[in-house]
């Protein structure tokens, strides 16, 4: 190999490697927000730190804990909108796909901002009075998981025309998302009503982490299908889907 080669190759790898370090970034923040979260909820207990409590505490809404997340799923709501302005009529999944897949994620960063998945409680509520009997948990969780199954569902189908590794890469972030989202949160919720408080405060950590953490995987993924690179000769930056 020549030293021009080695140099095109060298051009060629770049982005690829700031790619790498803006997701180990974006993981470092997130577990640095929970640990935020976890010591200053020990040293709110003794010292009492309201308003920087209020700021990184990841079970309240409309602060710092809530942006990252939302942020994080806006982050996977432009890598497939991206690739649905770079999908073609002839490249699988198609346009529409991928612009499904950002609307999801659009809602899911939505939610995460009004909380409208707490909305559903009332339904919840309903479906509980029908049946005569009691929910050990937060109202939303039923008809929340209805929707996750349906969801979960329509990805399956959808995945089904991805390349293997995207495929099993984003169902994958799909089940630790909705392993936080759904079943942690519902443990949360009978911790909750049983007052079970450090169980509800780990819980409550270890849930927003898997919600993000189902992020990251998915730009993680994502980032090795729509692909930025330096054009050698140009020197300018290119962003294309990668083949096969």
């Amino acid at each position: 190999m020549t030293d021009m080669q080695t140099h095109d190759q060298l051009v060629v790898e770049r982005p690829g490697l700031r790619a790498h370090r803006v997701l180990r970034a974006a993981a470092g923040a997130t577990a640095a927000l929970l640990v935020a979260d976890l010591a200053t909820r020990a040293y709110h207990h003794y010292d009492p730190i309201p308003t920087v409590r209020e700021l990184v505490n990841v079970d309240v809404e409309a602060n710092l804990a809530t942006w990252w997340n939302s942020t994080l799923l806006l982050a996977v709501t432009g890598m497939a909108l991206t690739a649905a302005l770079l999908s073609g009529r002839d490249v699988r999944p198609g346009r529409l796909s991928w612009l499904g897949l950002a609307a999801a994620t659009a809602l899911l960063s939505i939610d995460e901002t009004v909380s409208l998945h707490e909305r559903l409680g009332e339904v919840g509520k309903s479906w509980k009075e029908w049946a005569g009997g009691s929910l050990p948990t937060h109202a939303w969780v039923l008809p929340g998981a209805v929707l996750a199954v349906v969801g979960t569902v329509c990805a399956v189908l959808w995945a089904r025309k991805l390349p293997r590794d995207l495929r099993y890469g984003l169902l994958g972030a799909l089940a630790v998302y909705l392993g936080g989202a759904l079943v942690i949160e519902a443990i949360n919720g009978w911790s909750h009503a049983n007052g079970h408080s450090t169980s509800l405060m780990l819980g409550t950590i270890v849930e927003e982490g898997f919600e993000m953490s189902g992020c990251l995987v998915a730009l993680a993924v994502l980032s090795r299908y729509v692909m930025l690179e330096r054009d050698p000769a140009s020197g300018r930056a290119t962003v294309r889907l990668r083949e096969g």
